[in-house]
C-alpha cells in the first residue's frame, strides 16, 4: 500500500490530491476483499500488501507518544493477527477480518494528519 511517488507529485496539488483518493480507493478495496475472504483461504498475497501500511503507522503512533491510544492498540492486535496469520501458513479466518480491516481503516484515515518528519523516520525504522 505504500508507494513512492515522483517528488513533482508531491509539489503539484492535483497530483496529490489523485494519489491520495488511489490510495484510498486501494485500502477500500482491500477492505472489502479481506471481508468477502472465505475460511482458510491464501491471504498471503493480502497481508504482505497491507503489512507496511500498518507497521509504518503502528510506528508513528509509538515516535509520537500515542502508544495508549485506542488507535494504537488496534493497531498492535492487527499485527498479532497478521503474525498468526503468518504462521498459519497464510490460511485466513475471518473472525480476523473486523480487526484487520479497523486498521486498515485507521491507516487510511489517519496517515494524512501524520507530520511528514514523523512518517518518513518510521518508514526508515521499519522499511530500511
Amino acid at each position: 500500500m505504500i508507494k513512492l511517488y515522483d517528488k513533482n507529485i508531491a509539489r503539484n496539488p492535483v497530483a496529490r490530491a489523485i494519489a491520495k483518493q488511489q490510495l484510498k480507493q486501494a485500502m477500500l478495496d482491500m477492505r472489502i476483499a479481506l471481508l468477502l475472504m472465505d475460511e482458510g483461504a491464501d491471504v498471503s498475497e493480502h497481508i504482505l500488501t497491507i503489512s507496511d501500511s500498518i507497521h509504518v503507522v503502528a510506528a508513528c503512533y509509538e515516535i509520537m507518544d500515542k502508544n495508549d491510544s485506542r488507535e494504537a492498540r488496534m493497531l498492535r492486535s492487527a499485527m498479532s493477527i497478521m503474525r498468526e496469520c503468518s504462521q498459519n501458513k497464510f490460511k485466513w479466518r475471518k473472525d480476523w477480518a473486523i480487526t484487520i480491516d479497523n486498521a486498515i481503516n485507521i491507516c487510511s484515515e489517519n496517515w494524512t494528519k501524520i507530520p511528514s518528519t514523523t512518517f518518513q523516520r518510521a518508514m526508515k525504522q521499519i522499511l530500511g
